[in-house]
């Protein structure tokens, strides 16, 4: 009988100290969840890409955390320079110095938050990459020549697209002083005619363009990249 009651309190006790420890445990969560800082998150966009010269922003999207916190922002860059808005959400970087094919990364930390706030909250970065900006280039100019003279400048321009598959050629011919009618489309359809016909380059790879008028007769051959700004007519004589 002794050996039973001395069981039941065993056991009581047992119950008294695991349910003591829920208690303490709950408390304990309370006070936790009580005593974590009111972080807000941090988002950084930026552009995927820019060219050389142009202006490159990034922009920090604060969200919640404590509205009593007015925050502070600062940033840093990996390359390029801040040319305005340290301090702000906004910042613009002089891309002007970087080189075709750099990575810009920029970082923010927003202060004025709970030191406790991590990495996603407080802090943020975005990258964009630096390209060159592509540009026509012209190969040649010619004025009257010989068929065959012609031709073998026609050649190497050919070769020149071939080199740039994604590139498309312009041609832009300006008729002569005695301004016979069509001259210059007649002049630039030749050279298309002889690129096609003799060189195989696909026709919707050609532009021709009627450039007006000048002293002499002139034919220009610009190799143009994708997205580069298309070449203008030069006349120099004018209606």
């Amino acid at each position: 009988m002794k050996l039973s009651v001395r069981r039941f309190v065993l056991f009581f006790a047992a119950l008294l100290l695991l349910n003591l420890s829920r208690q303490t445990s709950l408390v304990s969560a309370q006070q936790k969840q009580l005593s974590k800082p009111d972080c807000p998150v941090t988002q950084l966009t930026c552009p995927a890409q820019v060219f050389i010269k142009e202006k490159l922003q990034f922009t920090a999207d604060v969200r919640g955390g404590d509205p009593k916190v007015k925050p502070i922002y600062n940033w840093m860059v990996s390359a390029g320079t801040i040319e305005s808005g340290q301090g702000t959400p906004i910042i613009t970087v002089s891309t002007t110095e970087l080189t075709d094919g750099e990575m810009v990364t920029a970082t923010v930390e927003v202060k004025g938050f709970d030191r406790e706030c991590g990495y996603g909250q407080v802090m943020s970065s975005c990258s964009s990459s630096v390209a060159k900006k592509a540009e026509a280039r012209k190969l040649d100019e010619y004025g009257k020549l010989m068929p065959k003279e012609e031709n073998e400048r026609l050649d190497k321009f050919t070769v020149e697209l071939q080199k740039n598959s994604t590139s498309q050629a312009y041609i832009i011919a300006y008729g002569g002083r005695t301004r016979r009618a069509g001259e210059a489309q007649k002049l630039a359809d030749k050279a298309k005619n002889y690129l096609v016909s003799k060189r195989g380059l696909d026709a919707n790879r050609i532009v021709t363009v009627a450039g007006g008028y000048r002293e002499q007769p002139a034919v220009e051959l610009w190799l143009v990249p994708s997205r580069a700004q298309l070449p203008k007519a030069t006349p120099t004589i004018h209606k």
